[in-house]
């Protein structure tokens, strides 16, 4: 008598998605990963940055007494890296930041779908920050004519660059569930130079944003410590021309590897670094009209008005009291 039962399929979750290099096995908890890494950036990060955002919004609004379009796109940056952050920190449930053979086949699709919208995130998130940017300097050197024709050229580059990035990205496959599920009919266009491009982009822009303030800084009329304070808060944006660089680096060394969740952990690490370091610059330029002590509504004259009210408070009790 023959048995008609089908064999019991096998259990996705004990199967790894590629067949690991040879000598290794398949090892969904193994700590060599990018998750950690990944989880403790995104939360330092996003605490820093979200204090800098409040810190410029609290000055230009209190202090300042003026809120302009800069300020308002500085919000949508800080929206965009901390939608691009989560989607980073809830894909690594996933197997983002895994090595792909130590994925498990139920997790494999997902994986890759989040990964695929992650990189749809960054560019509207850097864009955002880089407009943002130069949308201040507009406002702080419109005066200067060759500064301001640098700033809409740069802003017009870099919205043109950014959007058309952005859709390659989008349609790079078609359909778009292609990108993530190779099952699915249609095609994907070769995506071999584009990394090149944006990467090289990514460090021109940086490069051209750090100039600008460079020379109407110079040619101001003011003491020479205080011309050397400004320029350094300016030239905070050399981190971010790093932290691109190491991007760059990081993606050459990554194009050919097959293994994409673990090395594309590498690249967005320094991608959400580079984002966050743009915020940062960005909200440095108003950190002095904050703690300064002569600004009305300002951290430093509310502390030192604090600090002497509370000096005077301890000398007033400690002078006895005369009775006449």
């Amino acid at each position: 008598m023959s048995s008609n039962a089908s064999p019991l399929a096998p259990d996705l979750n004990l199967i790894p998605a590629v067949p690991a290099p040879p000598g290794v096995s398949f090892n969904p908890d193994d700590l060599d990963n990018y998750k950690h890494r990944h989880i403790v950036m995104h939360s330092v990060g996003l605490s820093i940055v979200t204090i800098a955002v409040l810190i410029r919004l609290y000055t230009r609004a209190f202090v300042k007494k003026f809120v302009g379009l800069d300020d308002y796109l500085l919000i949508l940056s800080w929206m965009a890296s901390i939608t691009f952050s989560t989607i980073l920190a809830y894909s690594t449930r996933y197997g983002f930041g895994m090595h792909t053979y130590d994925i498990p086949a139920s997790k494999f699709l997902i994986t890759f779908k989040w990964l695929t919208i992650s990189q749809w995130c960054y560019f509207p998130a850097v864009l955002s920050v880089k407009v943002c940017i130069l949308l201040t300097y507009l406002r702080i050197f419109q005066i200067n004519r060759t500064a301001k024709w640098m700033i809409c050229f740069g802003i017009a580059a870099m919205i043109i660059f950014y959007i058309v990035a952005f859709f390659c990205t989008l349609f790079y496959c078609v359909p778009v569930q292609r990108a993530w599920d190779r099952t699915v009919p249609g095609h994907c266009i070769s995506y071999s130079a584009w990394p090149y491009a944006t990467g090289i982009f990514n460090f021109c822009s940086d490069f051209f944003i750090l100039l600008i303030p460079l020379r109407p800084i110079f040619t101001l009329t003011m003491p020479f410590w205080r011309k050397v304070r400004i320029l350094c808060i300016f030239s905070m944006g050399l981190f971010t021309c790093v932290a691109s660089i190491m991007r760059f680096v990081v993606t050459l060394q990554s194009i050919n590897n097959p293994d994409q969740t673990y090395v594309a952990a590498k690249v967005l690490y320094w991608a959400i670094i580079e984002i966050n370091l743009g915020i940062i610059c960005t909200c440095a330029i108003v950190f002095p009209a904050f703690f300064d002590t002569s600004e009305p509504n300002s951290f430093g004259s509310l502390f030192g008005s604090l600090l002497s009210s509370r000096l005077s408070s301890k000398s007033e009790l400690s002078q006895p009291e005369i009775k006449v």
